[in-house]
């Protein structure tokens, strides 16, 4: 199973997820802020990281931009989960290449459901002979939630 690093500076946050996380069979380290997020991260090597974006230590956009340059980690898959509604900062963490942005308060069946259909991309990548390999750009865009909606949508 997929080892995940969730970084989250609100404890009880962190709990709750790290708990539903274990409970699906998933190896789960927890940081609590960006310099231990990092470490960890270089650590454990994650298929996937959770992130927060108000950490102490760090933000998670730096967080974001340190992981993206680490040879070993760099390919990590990343799912922001952030109380941030600032939308020129959403932007600039869209522009860093996250596989999905979820704000606060989040649906619990939705992050483990965004993060199932993330890591079965990365264990199933489409070969070049499938149609899926032919699919639009949209298809690797960021996935969304819009709690307004209740619903999916890619993009940004």
């Amino acid at each position: 199973m997929a080892t995940i690093l969730v970084v989250e500076d609100e404890l009880d946050v962190q709990k709750v997820v790290a708990k539903r996380l274990s409970s699906r069979g998933f190896t789960v380290h927890c940081a609590s802020d960006g310099v231990q997020a990092v470490a960890l991260a270089h650590k454990v090597n994650p298929d996937l990281i959770v992130l927060d974006l108000q950490l102490p230590a760090g933000d998670g956009l730096s967080v974001l931009r340190k992981v993206r340059m680490s040879g070993n980690i760099q390919r990590a898959r990343i799912v922001v989960l952030t109380g941030m509604t600032n939308e020129i900062y959403k932007q600039s963490i869209l522009a860093e290449g996250v596989d999905a942005y979820l704000q606060k308060p989040y649906d619990a069946q939705v992050l483990l459901d965004t993060i199932d259909q993330i890591l079965s991309k990365k264990e199933n990548p489409p070969d070049s002979e499938s149609p899926k390999a032919n699919a639009s750009p949209a298809s690797d865009e960021p996935t969304l939630f819009d709690f307004a909606q209740s619903r999916h949508r890619a993009g940004k």
